[in-house]
């Protein structure tokens, strides 16, 4: 298992589209929405610390993008047929699954801690070391949510259908879970809406730690019912669809 874990995260390391999207791209945007919100707000007397906000969506952007990524993977793998060989090999298909599920976990870390330092050294956003700690810890243990939400969409769709699904399902999260724009400037109807989306209770386990509060339960309540539903569908449809089975 720990062999198959090592080989998995070689292979997407070395995947530029992930370092982009996933680390790169949420790095530039801390710094470009911290700007334009920030100046917005400055002008308009508006108090809000942007730098700190979009450090907290930003690093559940990336996070996000990265444990949908388990979607790609595993849609791809079955397509080419990759875990069908594992048959052949002394690895059942619960520990491929397993490993997939830790994959997606530990690819979540890099973004986290490349978006902090982002926030820290060019932001200027400052907490203490608890704090960061606190911060990355608690958005890494939120992004299992989505690793589920990746997994299921793996096994359920081919790779041409699953890169246009996580591309949907990430676009939606961000958008309409407040990360993109400040939840504050949208209508009451879009407020509403956002409340409802599980990316935007995974942002306020962030910008709770970082108001220096521990992370509210009903944010932590709403994540874990997510959580629980995306996991469920995910087994569900392992049943019904074998894991190493072709995608067609």
């Amino acid at each position: 298992m720990t062999d198959l874990l090592l080989f998995q995260l070689r292979r997407v390391g070395r995947n530029r589209q992930y370092v982009f999207f996933t680390i790169v791209l949420p790095a530039l945007f801390t710094v470009l929405f911290t700007q334009v919100f920030g100046a917005q707000a400055a002008a308009n007397g508006g108090q809000a610390d942007y730098g700190e906000l979009y450090l907290v969506s930003m690093m559940g952007y990336g996070a996000i993008g990265a444990a949908l990524g388990a979607t790609i993977r595993l849609a791809f793998d079955r397509s080419t047929g990759w875990l069908r060989q594992l048959r052949v090999v002394p690895v059942p298909p619960g520990t491929a699954l397993a490993v997939d599920v830790a994959v997606g976990a530990l690819l979540v870390l890099p973004s986290l801690v490349v978006v902090a330092l982002v926030g820290r050294f060019v932001n200027g956003v400052e907490l203490g070391l608890g704090s960061w700690l606190a911060l990355v810890g608690v958005m890494w243990a939120g992004a299992v949510v989505f690793v589920a939400l990746g997994i299921g969409l793996g096994i359920a769709l081919d790779s041409q259908a699953a890169g246009a699904a996580m591309g949907i399902a990430g676009t939606a999260l961000a958008a309409l879970g407040g990360l993109w724009w400040p939840v504050e400037i949208l209508p009451d109807g879009l407020v509403t809406l956002a409340r409802a989306m599980p990316s935007y209770w995974y942002a306020q386990l962030g910008r709770d730690v970082v108001s220096g509060s521990a992370p509210s339960a009903q944010a932590v309540l709403v994540l874990f019912a997510f959580g629980a539903v995306f996991s469920a569908a995910a087994v569900a449809v392992a049943r019904r669809r074998p894991l190493h089975a072709v995608a067609g």
